[in-house]
């Protein structure tokens, strides 16, 4: 006579076999991406002020940031990149210079935002808003706090 646990030990084993895959999967990929130390960015000087002449077309200002913890080593998965956002595209445009880094830690890296009239000068006149973002595309997310941009169109 055959104890009736045989008759299903093949699903069984395929059950736990398919089981530990997952958990391995789980350990290399979604932990180590979803670790509980965010990395924070802390810009020197926020807000960040740009004015210019609305003849001159546009204008600049530095500032520079770390971040802590580090994001990591000189490995591809520590590299950081940043993203503006203005809040009137179709009159002022925002770009960063470097857009990119291999990593970002307690060195601060300097960066350059340029505002842009995206208009004629007379229409470019006022004042608007923008923001740079610090961002680590390896783990998909945007790392706290957005540098905020004062622009001022005179």
């Amino acid at each position: 006579m055959r104890l009736p646990i045989t008759r299903y030990l093949p699903h069984i084993l395929v059950g736990l076999a398919v089981a530990s895959m997952l958990g391995v999967a789980y350990s290399t990929v979604i932990l180590p991406s979803s670790n509980l130390t965010t990395p924070k960015v802390t810009w020197t000087t926020s807000p960040l002020t740009i004015s210019f002449a609305a003849a001159d077309l546009s204008g600049s200002a530095t500032d520079t940031f770390s971040c802590s913890p580090s994001t990591g080593g000189l490995s591809p998965l520590s590299a950081i990149t940043l993203r503006t956002v203005s809040n009137s595209p179709g009159i002022i445009g925002l770009v960063v210079a470097p857009a990119s880094f291999g990593n970002c830690g307690a060195s601060l890296l300097q960066v350059t935002v340029v505002a842009t009239c995206q208009v004629a000068a007379s229409q470019c006149k006022g004042s608007f808003t923008g923001l740079v973002q610090v961002r680590q595309p390896t783990n998909y997310r945007d790392l706290p706090a957005n540098l905020q941009v004062t622009i001022n169109v005179g």
